[in-house]
């Protein structure tokens, strides 16, 4: 029961550091110059990677978790490139690109939260899956 009760307090916590990446991200993403997201948005990532990871007590590195998030953004090449692309369009392109990146940065918190959570090992390949689900949810 105090074992449940701490992984509730913990998932909650998880929840809160989620929705306040995605909303960072949304702003970032925002930015009508393409490419000009890709830094910050990657240093966000991989901020909430690394509280994610202190808070279940997963040992990640800045650098492990860098890659990671890279690995996913370059899985999802599409995504990524039509965001930036997408950019070229006044006003449209602006909130298309704030979208992405907070669906996309919503998507990653979810699926790290979720592996950490079902004790699931993240490599590139685990994430990716983890990434795909949650990224076709409409209800995260």
């Amino acid at each position: 029961m105090l074992f449940a009760k701490h992984l509730k307090e913990k998932s909650s916590t998880a929840n809160k550091w989620i929705i306040a990446a995605a909303a960072s991200s949304t702003a970032i993403g925002a930015s009508p110059i393409p490419g000009s997201d890709m830094v910050p948005l990657t240093a966000i990532q991989v901020g909430m990677m690394v509280k994610l990871a202190t808070l279940y007590d997963k040992p990640l590195t800045k650098d492990r978790a860098k890659e990671l998030t890279i690995a996913t953004l370059t899985g999802n090449v599409g995504k990524t490139l039509f965001r930036q692309v997408v950019k070229l369009v006044p006003g449209a392109g602006m909130a298309a690109g704030a979208s992405i990146a907070g669906g996309m940065t919503l998507a990653l918190g979810y699926a790290i939260k979720y592996a950490y959570e079902n004790d699931i090992d993240l490599d590139p390949k685990s994430l990716g899956k983890l990434y795909e689900m949650f990224s076709k949810k409409k209800d995260v």
